[in-house]
């Protein structure tokens, strides 16, 4: 297989990463969970360690229900080899509090994406901070 370059990978990134926020503002837990490998794990902050497509999209689902919305993530940094890529960057979203106020909020962002069989990309760990 061939490696991108970082450039290459740098466009990958932004065309996944747009379509990541489109399917989580649309609220489709199962469109999210399509972002990921078979093998993949989530680790949020604060929160246990979730593998598994299952589990990941179960995750999802109860972050929208808990009307988190506005998610953007921006891409600081990519480092691509033949079978493995790492994105760097930050996150952002946004809920409404008990009042209805709007609250944002984010962090940082790091994305260990694989190589599939059919030379497309899909995340294998996805790690984040507040």
């Amino acid at each position: 297989m061939q490696t991108h370059t970082p450039d290459d990978f740098q466009a990958i990134a932004k065309d996944v990463s747009a379509r990541w926020d489109a399917a989580f503002n649309a609220k489709q837990p199962a469109q999210v969970a399509a972002f990921y490998d078979a093998a993949a794990s989530l680790l949020p902050a604060g929160s246990p360690a979730v593998s598994g497509l299952e589990g990941i999209e179960r995750f999802w689902q109860d972050l929208f229900a808990q009307g988190v919305v506005d998610h953007r993530i921006e891409i600081d940094e990519v480092v691509t080899g033949t079978e493995l890529a790492i994105q760097r960057g930050k996150w952002s979203a946004a809920a409404h509090d008990a009042s209805g106020a709007r609250q944002t909020f984010g962090g940082n962002l790091l994305l260990v994406h694989r190589r599939q069989s059919d030379g497309s990309w899909k995340i294998l760990n996805h790690i984040w901070n507040l």
